[in-house]
């Protein structure tokens, strides 16, 4: 009888000592998860930035964890500022973020160091890697295959981030990141909001305060239909790729009449259509920077030249153990396939629906990186020109803004009825990467922060002479495309505006229209010199367009993953880099 009785005392206190384990990882509080060094920062740098690391469970069972990285602000304001940074995919890891874009750090010389256009100068900002399986995030369960348990994990970070780090509740949040997380982000807005409408007893209001969102994919229609006039628009066109990309397209539409999804199959392949167009001479177009030659077929999937410094660093033992990332046994990879993958059956509608509604409570940012192919700025300016919110369709007549950072252009500004779009000169799919500070202005300006405490100048002012009207063609898919081609279009639309040219300057002699401004070099930090080797300059002339002309589109397309590939080495000499199924939109 007394054996029993231990037996069962002995069962009792086990059981009783794994739920101790439970509730006290639950418990963690800040101080658990705070990163005291990291390998290859000087103490000196190391000091200028106080961050916290680690995994956030979403489940009692610990069996899905979100891997975060939180930069605390180095100037924080009256009202703080809390930004939660996103990147693409799916399956993306947001270290993109952290080292090559909005984070503290960035790699110079291959040597690390501190990036002086990193957000977290006048705010809180986390790097999250979602969804699980992607970068250090890691699951027990099955890869997540909708949208809708997408945001759910991501209801529960919030969740369980504001437990640890409850003085942040009262942040303002911005939710920011880009290209596929332009589905991402609308989708968690759309969450947080219907969430605050009826806060359960005992829980907490997220204050949040606006979308900002780069190069995003949001709306296939328009964005898919934005290649052809991307390309025509920036020199990549040629009678044999503007013949297959019109056919492309025409099957594509018929691919989005029947079921209008985030990704189609068979409207990715226009993007491949482009890249192979030159491959009998091994070359392509860098995807993500059209300033840039590539090798085929990589195209842009190798690039910024950082990535495997990143890989390397990433998986260093010491690394992990620094951000308190050593559970799950992760091997960091930049994307992951089998995220991707996982979600390509999503039948999810797009994130362009929501938009209209969100933008009735809440402020918007799109900004486009004016030389990005695959998620470009036409597309963008497409789907603000055809969406509908508070009760008008696009920006009507509201005219651009001039914008200067450091007295140089750095892009133009329009905005009205809570949405902002920003057209970024000299900057790819990858804003903050190429001009670090013109992002962090554009940023500090849509929080609201006071820019004459930056550490170097900008300004933006109306500018009547430089304003475009709004504009868009409208994308008609209750009918095919008529039978007059592209090209034929353009020619007769051609004519026509040479018509009207001459006999402007007839009627009004000695008149001239004043030609938008060209050559703007924009403020790079990090020049194009630094990419490897086999991105090399176009050297084109690229005047930069309209607002309203839809001029670049970003798709991502970076797919290394340990899962699928092995080692990141391994996976670069391979000689295997086919894009999978669904292009990466990181």
């Amino acid at each position: 009888m007394r054996a029993s009785q231990l037996a069962w005392l002995a069962v009792a206190g086990i059981v009783q000592l794994s739920s101790l384990t439970i509730v006290q990882a639950q418990q963690k509080v800040a101080d658990d998860y705070l990163v005291t060094s990291l390998p290859d920062l000087s103490a000196e740098e190391s000091a200028q930035i106080k961050q916290y690391a680690g995994h956030m469970a979403l489940d009692p069972e610990q069996e899905s964890n979100l891997f975060f990285w939180l930069v605390t602000s180095r100037r924080p304001q009256k009202n703080q500022k809390l930004v939660i940074w996103l990147n693409g995919g799916p399956g993306c890891s947001s270290a993109d973020g952290y080292f090559l874009e909005t984070g503290p750090l960035r790699w110079v010389d291959k040597k690390l160091t501190i990036n002086k256009g990193g957000w977290h100068e006048f705010a809180d900002v986390v790097f999250l890697d979602q969804p699980v399986g992607t970068g250090l995030s890691y699951t027990k369960q099955p890869y997540l295959g909708t949208m809708k348990e997408i945001t759910t994990h991501f209801m529960a970070f919030l969740k369980a981030f504001f437990t640890v780090f409850p003085d942040r509740a009262q942040y303002d949040l911005y939710l920011a990141g880009e290209s596929f997380a332009g589905t991402y982000i609308p989708y968690f807005g759309q969450g947080i909001l219907e969430y605050n409408e009826n806060v359960p007893a005992g829980e907490r209001f997220y204050n949040l305060q606006g979308l900002a969102i780069g190069n995003g994919w949001i709306d296939p229609l328009h964005q898919y239909t934005s290649y052809i006039p991307f390309i025509e628009k920036y020199g990549l066109s040629t009678p044999a790729l503007m013949e297959s990309m019109n056919a492309q397209q025409e099957a594509c539409l018929d691919a989005i009449r029947r079921q209008d999804l985030i990704t189609q199959n068979i409207c990715e392949e226009l993007v491949s259509i482009i890249l192979r167009s030159n491959s009998e001479t091994s070359q392509c177009v860098n995807q993500y920077d059209i300033r840039l030659l590539d090798r085929y077929p990589e195209c842009g999937l190798n690039w910024p030249y950082e990535l495997p410094l990143m890989s390397v660093y990433l998986n260093r033992p010491e690394v992990k153990a620094a951000l308190h990332a050593t559970a799950g046994d992760t091997h960091w990879s930049e994307c992951s396939r089998r995220v991707s993958i996982a979600l390509q059956q999503d039948d999810s509608t797009p994130s362009i629906a929501l938009l209209p509604g969100i933008l009735e409570k809440i402020r918007i940012m799109l900004f486009s990186g004016q030389q990005d192919l695959i998620c470009n700025h036409i597309g963008t300016e497409y789907l603000i020109s055809n969406m509908t919110w508070q009760g008008s369709q696009g920006f009507q007549d509201i005219r651009s803004i001039g914008w200067k950072v450091e007295d140089k252009p750095a892009g133009e500004w329009k905005q009205a009825k809570n949405l902002t779009y920003v057209l970024i000169y000299n900057s790819s799919h990858m804003v903050p990467y190429d001009v670090p500070l013109v992002a962090l202005d554009m940023m500090n300006r849509f929080m609201g922060l006071d820019t004459k405490l930056q550490t170097f100048t900008s300004s933006l002012e109306s500018d009547a002479d430089n304003a475009v009207p709004s504009g868009g063609e409208k994308i008609d898919i209750s009918q095919p495309k008529s039978s007059v081609s592209a090209n034929g279009s353009a020619a007769l639309l051609f004519v026509v505006m040479v018509i009207g040219v001459v006999i402007f300057v007839i009627v009004r002699k000695n008149q001239h229209q004043k030609k938008l401004n060209d050559g703007h070099n924009g403020v790079q930090w990090f020049p194009l010199s630094n990419n490897n080797g086999n991105n090399q300059s176009i050297g084109r002339d690229h005047r930069h367009a309209p607002i309203d002309e839809l001029d670049e589109l970003v798709v991502e397309g970076g797919i290394h993953d340990s899962d699928d590939d092995g080692e990141y080495e391994d996976f670069l000499s391979s000689g295997d880099r086919r894009r999978s199924p669904s292009p990466q939109r990181r």
